[in-house]
């Protein structure tokens, strides 16, 4: 330590500190003023004792899950370094039936939840969620004016999944930050620094701070459920000043003892997370094997990662309207555990760079 501070003068280390830190504390003021939403940060993962309960079936099941996308090698992707560039998500999801502290007076003073949940089984979950976008050329410090902006995303997810057999909604509200206070520039230099290899040095031209909101809706239906096939088409919107578009889309699923979800999660399709039960299968212990396919159209009027800032001047470039998704993977599920790994090529999404954009995409839920 000694040997350090030889090194740098008082006022450079103040600079340095402060811009490190910064960041950091931006970050968690932000979040400060979401956490009180939850009655405390200590009561997130609780519910109230003495509180009548609004669901009479007994709660069973809940579940920690883990999700990254990239697209280095190290998760299937194509090893390159630009456009969305990496995703992370932590997920709590709450017992089948389960309604924790922060939803209880929502549900209770909307009559179409309290409808829901009187007919469906239901799975509130919250998350801590992270995205880095850059443009193609990371080395270079001036602004890459035909590329997309450095842009960074954290947030806090709050979700409700609904199922019946044959169907499957899901609700989220995002709330976060774009911006220096993202921390993307960090956690993405960090880890470069980590690994070794450059650093990304454009991150002055990037997204200015901004407060964000995101509300997603999807319906999942199974028209086809067979032994070993299921063919499972979606649909679903987004508002807010992150995202203004629609979807809709279809997967399909081949392999032995299919699980009884519909379909695995991932950050960047903003689906949510699976539903869990006490046992992914309802109808036996046994290990599922599966492989599967999706296509997802979507139609977007705002997107703030690719039209900048809302209030504040910042790079932005001209976005195409319709663009569309693939994915192709497989799945491994056990009673405990669940495992998907996915490979996704997205078509062009603005002008300036017409062309395709692939990272590969890893969930893993566990349990208990």
């Amino acid at each position: 330590m000694g040997y350090l501070m030889t090194q740098f003068s008082c006022k450079r280390l103040f600079v340095i500190t402060r811009k490190f830190l910064y960041p950091v504390f931006n970050s968690l003021f932000f979040l400060s003023l979401i956490l009180p939403f939850s009655k405390g940060f200590a009561e997130v993962l609780e519910v109230e004792e003495d509180a009548a309960p609004l669901i009479v079936e007994k709660p069973i099941g809940e579940a920690f899950a883990f999700y990254i996308e990239n697209d280095s090698r190290f998760v299937g992707g194509p090893g390159t370094d630009n456009g969305y560039s990496n995703g992370l998500k932590v997920s709590y999801i709450y017992a089948q039936n389960r309604i924790p502290n922060w939803s209880r007076r929502l549900v209770e003073r909307t009559p179409f939840l309290d409808q829901k949940l009187k007919i469906a089984k239901v799975n509130f979950g919250i998350s801590l969620g992270h995205q880095i976008f850059t443009p193609s050329d990371t080395q270079a410090e001036e602004l890459v004016v035909n590329d997309r902006p450095y842009a960074g995303f954290l947030y806090l997810g709050f979700a409700l999944s609904l199922k019946k057999e044959f169907s499957e909604q899901f609700f989220e509200v995002a709330l976060g930050t774009v911006g220096p206070s993202s921390l993307a520039e960090t956690v993405q230099n960090g880890y470069h620094r980590l690994i070794d290899i450059p650093q990304s040095r454009g991150w002055k031209n990037g997204l200015n701070d901004e407060p964000v909101i995101r509300v997603n809706y999807q319906h999942r239906i199974k028209t086809i459920k067979k032994e070993h096939i299921e063919f499972i088409p979606f649909y679903g919107l987004g508002i807010g000043n992150v995202m203004v578009a629609a979807h809709a889309g279809g997967l399909v699923r081949l392999g032995f003892h299919l699980p009884n979800t519909f379909g695995s999660s991932r950050p960047s399709a903003s689906n949510g997370n699976s539903f869990i039960s006490s046992s992914l299968r309802d109808d036996s212990k046994k290990t599922s094997y599966y492989i599967f396919g999706g296509l997802r159209g979507n139609l977007v009027a705002r997107n703030l990662f690719l039209d900048g800032n809302t209030l504040r001047n910042s790079h932005r470039v001209t976005k195409y309207p319709v663009n569309y998704e693939t994915e192709l993977g497989a799945g491994l599920q056990t009673e405990k555990w669940g495992l998907v790994w996915s490979f996704v090529v997205q078509s062009p999404e603005f002008e300036e760079r017409s062309r395709y954009n692939s990272f590969g995409s890893i969930s893993l839920v566990y349990i208990f």
